[in-house]
C-alpha cells in the first residue's frame, strides 16, 4: 500500500530561512520547479512566510491553535479544523495566538496546477483523491475493505485507484488537477 510515514517526508529548509517543511509529495519531489506540492510545516514563531511566485496556497492547522496572516495588509484567520486560501506571491506574516503550530500545506502554481484540500472527520466513503493526511493523533481508513492505520501526518498516496472508508479520526482529503 503507498504509506508514506512522517519520518519518510522529504525535510527542506523553507526559502526564506526561517523553518523546515517536509514535503510528502510534489510534481518534482524534492527539488524546485514543481507546479504542485503537498507539505507539513512547523511554525514555532511569528514570522514572515517564504514568497512562492504565483503560487495559490490552502493550509490547515492540524497541530496547534490558532495563526493569523497578515497577506498584504488583508487578515486570514487560520482556525484548526478550517482550510485557509490565500496568495502565496503577497507578502505574509504570521502571529500565533496560542504557540507554536503545525500546518499542512497545499501549493500549485496558478494556470498550471490546481487542486482542493478538504478537512474531512465525518466516518463515511471518501470521494476520490490523490492522497490523504492523518491530522488526528491515528486515523484508521478502509482502502479497498482491508483496514489500515495512520498515525498523525502519515500520508496514504496515489489514493486514486482506491475506494476509501474513513472509520475514525481525521484526514486532510487533496485532489489535484
Amino acid at each position: 500500500m503507498p504509506i508514506q510515514r512522517f519520518a519518510q517526508h522529504l525535510q527542506a529548509p523553507w526559502p526564506n530561512g526561517r523553518g523546515t517543511s517536509y514535503e510528502i509529495a510534489s510534481q518534482t519531489p524534492g527539488v524546485s520547479g514543481w507546479t504542485w506540492r503537498v507539505a507539513i510545516a512547523p511554525v514555532v514563531e511569528d514570522c514572515d512566510f517564504s514568497h512562492f511566485e504565483n503560487v495559490h496556497r490552502q493550509l490547515l492547522i492540524i497541530s496547534g491553535g490558532e495563526m493569523i496572516l497578515n497577506v498584504g495588509g488583508e487578515t486570514v484567520i487560520c482556525k484548526p479544523g478550517e482550510v485557509a486560501v490565500f496568495a502565496g506571491d503577497i507578502a505574509t506574516t504570521a502571529k500565533l495566538v496560542d504557540g507554536p503550530i503545525v500546518d499542512l500545506n497545499l501549493m500549485t502554481v496558478r494556470g498550471k496546477a490546481s487542486g482542493v484540500m478538504m478537512h474531512c472527520t465525518r466516518p463515511g466513503l471518501l470521494p476520490k483523491a490523490e492522497m490523504l493526511v492523518a491530522v488526528s493523533e491515528t486515523a484508521q481508513l478502509s482502502v479497498d475493505g482491508e483496514n489500515i492505520s495512520l498515525q498523525h501526518q502519515d500520508a496514504f498516496l496515489d489514493a486514486s485507484h482506491s475506494q476509501i472508508t474513513l472509520i475514525s479520526g481525521a484526514v486532510a482529503h487533496i485532489t489535484l488537477a
